[in-house]
């Protein structure tokens, strides 16, 4: 089973994309503090994306699964959303 719960803090604007199908990706850097690292988050949700850049500076939580891609120098890990939470202040 592949499922992580990974809690940060959104700090830079996300990027809208879509693929030539139409289909809407949602994609941020996460920033996590203890271990101080971020990983990219890739999100295919419709639930609060529109609001998302509203959100720079706050804490969420997401659930989701780790993708590993290989490139020539290094393996880059992916988080793919399933859900997003938002943290209380």
């Amino acid at each position: 089973m592949n499922r992580v719960f990974l809690a940060g803090r959104l700090k830079t604007k996300p990027e809208v994309v879509y693929t030539p199908k139409g289909k809407k990706f949602v994609l941020f850097p996460l920033w996590v503090d203890e271990g101080d690292f971020r990983i990219d988050v890739e999100y295919t949700g419709e639930r609060d994306t529109a609001h998302l850049s509203d959100k720079v500076g706050k804490e969420l939580m997401i659930s989701g699964m780790l993708i590993k891609t290989k490139t020539k120098s290094r393996d880059v890990f992916t988080l793919k959303a399933h859900k997003i939470y938002w943290m209380e202040e």
